[in-house]
This record gives C-alpha cells, sequence and structure tokens, in this order.
C-alpha cells in the first residue's frame, strides 16, 4: 500500500499536475503541501496495518481514505462547475485540486477489484445524493 504514496512518484505526478497550468506561488504552494500531507496520511497508515491479519481493518481504511478523497474531488469539481457556469471558466487552482484528489483516489483503486471500485462508487453517489437531499429539506423546514 505505501507504494501508491511513494514519495518520489508523488512528488513528480505532483508537478506535472502544476506544471500544466498556470497559478499563483502561493497556490502551487497549497497545492503541493495538500498533496504531500495525503501522501503522508497514506504512508502512516499503511505502515500501521502492514500485518497481514490487518487485512481486514486495512481495507475498511482503504474504504475510508477512497471516501474522503471522493468527496474532496465532488467539492473541488462542484466549485469548478460553479465557476464555469457563472463565469465562463473555471480558476486553474480548482482544477488542479481536484486532479490531485481523483489521482490517490485512482492510486488507492489499483489495491481493489473491479467490483469493489465499484460499490465504492456507488455508495459514494448514493451518500452525496442522500445528504444533499437531506440539507435541502432541512433548509426548507427552517
Amino acid at each position: 500500500m505505501s507504494r501508491i504514496a511513494d514519495t518520489d512518484i508523488v512528488s513528480a505526478d505532483t508537478e506535472a499536475f502544476l506544471a500544466a497550468v498556470s497559478i499563483t506561488e502561493q497556490a502551487r504552494t497549497l497545492v503541493w503541501h495538500e498533496a504531500q500531507s495525503t501522501a503522508f496520511q497514506i504512508r502512516t497508515l499503511a505502515d500501521a496495518m502492514c500485518d497481514p491479519e490487518d487485512a481486514e481493518e486495512l481495507y475498511g481504511a482503504l474504504a475510508s481514505l477512497w471516501l474522503e478523497l471522493r468527496l474532496q474531488w465532488q467539492r473541488h469539481n462542484d466549485v469548478a462547475n460553479y465557476d464555469l457556469m457563472r463565469h465562463g471558466e473555471a480558476k486553474p487552482i480548482d482544477l488542479v485540486r481536484g486532479s490531485v484528489s481523483s489521482y490517490y483516489f485512482e492510486r488507492i483503486e489499483s489495491l481493489l477489484q473491479p467490483d469493489q471500485i465499484m460499490c465504492l462508487n456507488q455508495k459514494a453517489l448514493a451518500l452525496i445524493d442522500s445528504l444533499r437531499q437531506d440539507v435541502a429539506s432541512a433548509a426548507e423546514k427552517a
């Protein structure tokens, strides 16, 4: 599992994302630190659950981490889509942050079987839709 957060690979790939867009140095630093922080969290998880008997807990932890990254991607994607609708273009920082989130959850998916990935996607979409409906209903009642 720690290979999906290999420092050299992640650093090179993050640099490639950053090179593809024109963003401020401050935004570049923010994205860089977010990517490195995520890699560190994955490595910490991998180090903590490295024994074969940890397999069941590891899958639960992978699912949680995948969902966290999937929800981050969803947030960045929503912001980019609304900017595109309102202003005719999305901010590069939102696109690159979404790309980094997607990059990590796709790396986690490389450890899973297709049916596990499909299950995660279905559950994530159902959760997001359910939460949106619940929040909208609560807002209408207020």
